[in-house]
């Protein structure tokens, strides 16, 4: 995160731990369909998916939970709080994108209705949909106030794909763009740590606790 999108701190705070997780499967997820903001349910898979993190994370110290509203991140990370006996807090600048005129389409579906647009270019413009821009702007606001409340604590973030490569792309000050060079599995877990006015990322796209 650049030092523009912080607030000041002196060098003496303890390091912060955020466990960043992306919801279990949904149908939609299955179908390759894209959600945004519509409330899509975890399904079969993903309900174990969700168990899954639980399990992993009671083995774990953490202090507070937050997720996005939507019920597929609402969901997951019930079952990790119940899990670690904590209170789930609900934040909306956790939530997917708002992902406009392409909600509930497919790629192909896309294509199709929409053919002048480029699918393939990172920067692309949703019809009626949320800019990188704002997005960056949310989530940065998150991270703000995440410093500012849990010093020397672990946190555990629920949210999307897009939400997160957001706030990865924040964390490490990248350029502001809808599509970053990384992706995150469902029911995946990214660690990162804030210490001495700075993020270092230290895993991405864990899912060993899926095997088996």
């Amino acid at each position: 995160m650049t030092n523009a999108d912080n607030p000041t701190f002196t060098d003496h705070r303890a390091m912060l731990t955020a466990y960043l997780v992306r919801h279990g499967q949904t149908a939609f997820n299955a179908e390759g369909r894209i959600q945004g903001w519509l409330d899509v349910p975890l399904d079969d898979v993903g309900q174990i998916q969700a168990e899954c993190l639980a399990r992993r994370f009671s083995e774990q110290s953490v202090q507070a939970i937050y997720s996005s509203p939507l019920v597929r991140a609402a969901d997951t990370a019930r079952v990790i709080a119940q899990a670690c006996r904590l209170e789930l807090v609900l934040d909306e600048r956790l939530r997917e994108y708002h992902m406009g005129d392409w909600t509930g389409l497919t790629a192909e579906e896309i294509r199709m209705a929409m053919p002048t647009t480029p699918l393939d270019d990172l920067e692309a413009t949703i019809p009626n949909g949320e800019s990188a821009q704002h997005m960056r702007e949310r989530v940065a606001a998150f991270l703000r106030d995440l410093i500012a409340r849990h010093d020397g604590e672990a946190v555990v973030l629920v949210s999307h794909g897009g939400t997160l490569g957001a706030m990865v792309g924040a964390m490490l000050g990248l350029p502001v763009m809808r599509r970053h060079p990384f992706a995150f599995g469902n029911a995946s877990l990214t660690e990162a740590d804030y210490e001495r006015g700075r993020w270092r990322l230290r895993s991405l796209n864990d899912r060993c606790h899926l095997q088996g």
